[in-house]
């Protein structure tokens, strides 16, 4: 520490992208306390061997590796983990002849070991992560719709569901999928894209500032039973768990989605407590927004999201329809998913506390 003069950092967007940026900047830097780990190793890096059926090994080689240099092997392997959700290899160290627990789990398709296994499948695998490992992320998503796309066409549903299980495995693991050498043109690439985000939020919604503090609320329910709303904040751009909040519907046990929205919305707007909003956000269509009018007295901009097309609706009834691309309604988007994915956790656990 004696010998540190300065301390800088680069915030980015998911867990994955740091591993591999920081493989990036080892690469770039060679830095004296990076190269050598504190047991003297070398670092690791990631290689394929050239057998029929290729699999992805860790070794200290640095010459042409597909990624790396990683500080550890357990990063490295960590890596390999969350991809292989998305693009399936085999990683036995011996041939196999009959399928293996990785198969059966859907890690290893196709499965060397299996019957009559489509090695230009598994071809196709390696190449996505090599791909992945490259930080070419946004290439393999689009790649992965157009053979969903291809796949429901022919009426091969299976084949179908399985890529799209791979493509929410990516979206999941990419909150905001940005190569590597982004952040090393520009390290301050997070905090301008929630400004880009709030900005073209500001423009579309003919909003007097940027919203600071930004609410999304959610229903969830079934056929009103167990009924239950949720609240998820964004503040400055930033999602942030810290301000979420749980309603418990008291009033409706009937399927009402406008009625307990009401009531939802009554109930925030009480908390004189919580700090005030700047824009109101609401899962769903005019019937849920029409709650937040003048005989709420709300003096906060309100507009709903539905999801099916992703128009957004104002209180002054605009229909406004963006851009998918628009960072701006994919702000909107995120907010909205985990007001989704919250509130059915309080609902499912009504649920399962009445079956019991």
């Amino acid at each position: 520490m004696s010998q540190v003069s300065s301390l800088e950092h680069i915030e980015v967007g998911s867990e994955i992208e740091a591993l591999l940026l920081e493989s990036k900047l080892i690469k770039r830097f060679k830095p004296q306390y990076n190269i050598a780990s504190k047991d003297d190793k070398s670092p690791y890096y990631i290689h394929f061997t050239k057998e029929k059926y290729p699999k992805p090994v860790l070794n200290h080689d640095p010459n042409n590796p597909a990624a790396g240099p990683f500080l550890s092997g357990l990063i490295a392997r960590r890596v390999l983990k969350m991809f292989r959700r998305i693009a399936p290899y085999c990683s036995s160290s011996r041939t196999i002849k009959r399928p293996c627990l990785y198969s059966h789990l859907g890690l290893c398709n196709p499965c060397p070991g299996s019957l009559n296994p489509d090695k230009k499948n598994y071809d196709k695998n390696i190449s996505r992560l090599k791909r992945l490992l490259r930080g070419e992320f946004s290439h393999v998503q689009s790649a992965l719709k157009k053979q969903m796309g291809l796949a429901a066409k022919t009426r091969n549903f299976e084949q179908a569901a399985d890529i799209r299980d791979k493509i929410m495995a990516l979206e999941h693991l990419l909150s905001t999928p940005v190569l590597p050498d982004e952040y090393l043109i520009n390290p301050n690439l997070v905090a301008d894209k929630r400004q880009e985000s709030l900005e073209s939020l500001v423009q579309v919604l003919g909003l007097k500032s940027i919203p600071s503090r930004i609410e999304m609320y959610d229903i969830a329910n079934l056929s009103g039973t167990s009924a239950t709303g949720a609240m998820t904040v964004a503040v400055d751009g930033e999602i942030n768990s810290k301000y979420y909040r749980h309603f418990t519907i008291k009033t409706k046990s009937t399927p009402d989605d406008v009625g307990m929205m009401r009531e939802v919305a009554e109930r925030r707007l009480k908390r004189n407590d919580w700090p005030k909003p700047d824009l109101i956000v609401v899962d769903g269509g005019k019937s849920q927004l029409s709650i937040f009018n003048n005989q709420l007295s709300v003096n906060v901009p309100a507009i709903a999201l539905a999801k099916r097309d992703e128009i957004i609706y104002t209180l002054q009834g605009e229909e406004i329809k963006l851009d998918k691309r628009n960072p701006g309604l994919q702000l909107l988007q995120r907010l909205r998913d985990e007001a989704h994915r919250f509130s059915r956790r309080l609902h499912h656990k009504h649920r399962d506390k009445n079956l019991i």
